[in-house]
């Protein structure tokens, strides 16, 4: 699948590649939180405010952006290396983030503030552990690591404690995204050589494939009634529902050689939110659950990705 910004897995996501950084952003900056409550062309979500990885400014940090024009702040990073793939704890206080070295070759998961304050990194070491997504009840921060050999996905609680190892099999699985219930994750296998998406209890138990189409980047909807994926055409991805039964899947966005990836759904479920290429650089957009409204939230020529609401 087509990147917007660094290939890793060949999925869409911020990342750098294992073998060589191919990113040439330099160092960061990073932003902090503004709330924001107004809806755009139509569409309204109560609490809007997103945080993203973004190369604006410098290096690679996680922004955070309320819809005022111009309002955005960078997360502050002592890290010499890139900060990518925010997921917001459920109360909207904190943040787990997939930080790199300086060489971009190693990633951990952190949790700080969500003013950028009281960082920590709560997985280390040489693998490289990516993707994180916190559970709604609070309890675990599930992420894609291959500190086996080979990408699986792992739980931890948020505190660093409790690691635990959900899939295991020859072929990646990442991108973990939890049932509003925290009972099940959906999330993208390889298994076959190609993304697919499938579920599991959060046990790790009842793994089964949810998608039979090639598709990645899953985010369960608030209610719990729909999945949002990417939907792989080859370079032209696009955004797509299906229930939760695998009924009624409906392609959202169409747009012949663009990528439109990282699929989020908003707090209320009005919204969902999505990286696009459509402009020439990958920009944050939203629209309605059908696919309509869609409207531009970030623009310019930096590299903007990995969209997550807060709650």
């Amino acid at each position: 699948m087509r990147e917007p910004l660094v290939n890793v897995k060949g999925d869409v996501g911020m990342r750098a590649s294992r073998g060589a950084v191919t990113f040439g952003f330099g160092l960061l900056a990073l932003l902090g939180l503004l709330v924001l409550a107004t809806g755009v062309a139509g569409a309204t979500s109560k609490r809007t405010v997103i945080a993203y990885g973004s190369e604006r400014g410098g290096p690679v940090r996680v922004h955070v952006y309320g819809q005022a024009p111009g309002v955005r702040r960078v997360l502050p990073s002592r890290s010499p290396g890139m900060d990518v793939e925010p997921s917001w704890s459920p109360n909207g206080r904190y943040l787990a983030i997939a930080t790199s070295d300086a060489t971009g070759q190693d990633f951990d998961i952190a949790v700080a503030a969500a003013n950028g304050s009281s960082r920590r990194k709560i997985t280390e070491g040489p693998a490289w552990d990516e993707e994180p997504a916190w559970s709604p009840d609070g309890k675990w921060i599930a992420f894609a690591s291959d500190r086996t050999g080979n990408f699986e996905i792992f739980v931890v609680r948020p505190n660093g404690t409790g690691l635990k190892q959900l899939t295991s099999n020859q072929c990646e699985d990442t991108e973990p995204s939890w049932s509003p219930d925290s009972s099940r994750l959906v999330f993208t296998s390889r298994r076959g050589g190609f993304p697919h998406l499938w579920t599991m209890n959060a046990n790790g138990s009842g793994e089964r494939k949810f998608l039979k189409t090639l598709s990645s980047a899953p985010d369960w909807s608030p209610d719990g009634q729909t999945i949002a994926y990417v939907d792989e055409q080859g370079d032209d991805t696009e955004i797509a529902t299906v229930g939760v039964d695998g009924s009624n899947p409906t392609q959202l966005t169409d747009n012949s050689n663009i990528a439109d990836a990282s699929p989020a759904w908003s707090p209320d479920g009005s919204l969902i939110a999505f990286s696009s290429d459509r402009d020439g650089d990958s920009d944050i957009f939203q629209m309605r659950p059908d696919g309509s409204a869609v409207h531009v939230l970030t623009s310019g020529v930096w590299q903007d990705d990995s969209p997550a609401w807060r709650p």
